[in-house]
């Protein structure tokens, strides 16, 4: 298939390679959708900073940080050298809530996650409008143990519209250039709306002060809701994710803390494999006893995603806000016509802490 579609350019004049191009991204992202009996099935945007966007991969994750509040936005640009850039943002708000109410050190948490994924030329938009929910159950024992189940509810607007789409149909061989007057048969384009659940468990432990992990399993889009807006049968399939962090300080007076992260998921067909390691660098740690001082810190690292791309990512932590930037390059399939340029992203994020030890559950240092 790869090859028909560039000996298009030996029949097209040379000017429509770049097009050429974009219908074959098309073709590859429509064909890897297929699966049995001639239906076409949804799979999920992502990030490779998985573990900067722990909402996404975990309704678990909800509250799951050192701090009273946490708001997060993250940025995604792909395969802007081959067509028209994907491009996915989304905005994330969680908090521990009804902190006086709860008894011991378990507590309840809650957030909101906005999602809006553009897939390129094509203009398939999908708008996310996602609630979480999560109770965190202090397991008691010599260390910190906490095992936290979460839930999430989203309502979802699918649209699609070909409009800006040019085909090799509309090539005028008396001008040597496209011709919108040409006509097309492709006129699919509307919209549907659907809800969406998924949920989580994540278990957070410290082994010792040197020490951090937390394990979790998702299972995302529950009810595997039809998201077709042309009247046939989409399911979006059910996806299952596992997660592992760790946070391990080389030596208990060292600066230097080691940040390795994995996420699989499985979905479909498709297998998603994200592993590596951050190393952060503290140039003040958070007070363990006051919770008065903020973390300052600057964070390098190196990941790998399984037959498709190794990134790096860079994360600057001034006291309450962090921002964060990585890169992808590209070793997959795409490589001939990506030149090996991925995806870039973005992260802003704020985190705070209110008053002096107002809310105890929270001040201490327990997670990552």
């Amino acid at each position: 298939m790869r090859k028909f579609l560039f000996n298009i350019k030996k029949w097209i004049y040379p000017s429509f390679a770049k097009r050429t191009r974009c219908c074959y991204l098309l073709l590859c992202l429509m064909f890897s959708g297929m699966y049995g009996g001639g239906l076409l099935f949804s799979q999920d945007a992502h990030y490779s900073q998985f573990f900067n966007s722990p909402l996404t991969i975990n309704p678990a994750n909800t509250g799951i940080f050192n701090g009273d509040v946490r708001v997060s936005t993250l940025y995604r640009m792909q395969w802007f050298t081959i067509t028209n850039p994907f491009k996915t943002a989304s905005i994330a708000l969680d908090a521990p809530i009804f902190k006086k109410k709860m008894t011991g050190d378990d507590f309840i948490s809650a957030g909101l996650n906005v999602v809006n994924d553009n897939q390129g030329s094509v203009n398939l938009v999908t708008n996310s409008y996602n609630g979480l929910f999560s109770y965190s159950k202090f397991l008691g024992g010599k260390k910190l143990h906490y095992l936290t189940f979460g839930y999430e509810m989203g309502y979802n607007i699918k649209s699609l519209s070909l409009g800006s789409i040019k085909y090799d149909s509309q090539y005028d061989p008396n001008t040597g250039g496209y011709s919108a007057t040409h006509g097309i048969s492709e006129n699919y384009g509307g919209s549907a709306s659907f809800l969406d659940m998924s949920t989580g468990i994540v278990w957070n432990f410290n082994s010792d002060r040197k020490l951090r992990n937390a394990l979790g399993f998702a299972l995302h889009h529950i009810t595997s809701p039809n998201v077709s807006i042309i009247g046939r049968t989409d399911k979006l399939l059910r996806k299952y994710s596992f997660q592992w962090n760790m946070a391990y300080k080389l030596g208990y007076n060292s600066n230097a803390v080691l940040l390795p992260s994995l996420l699989v998921s499985k979905q479909g067909g498709t297998l998603l494999i994200n592993g590596g390691t951050n190393i952060k660098y503290l140039l003040q740690e958070r007070s363990k006893y006051t919770g008065y001082h903020s973390e300052r810190s600057m964070t390098l690292g190196a990941f790998y995603r399984y037959k498709d791309a190794a990134f790096l990512n860079l994360r600057l932590d001034y006291e309450d806000f962090a921002f964060a930037v990585a890169y992808d390059i590209n070793i997959s399939d795409l490589t001939p016509v990506s030149k090996s340029i991925g995806g870039f992203e973005l992260m802003l994020q704020y985190r705070g802490m209110y008053g002096f030890n107002k809310n105890k559950k929270r001040s201490s240092i327990k997670f990552m």
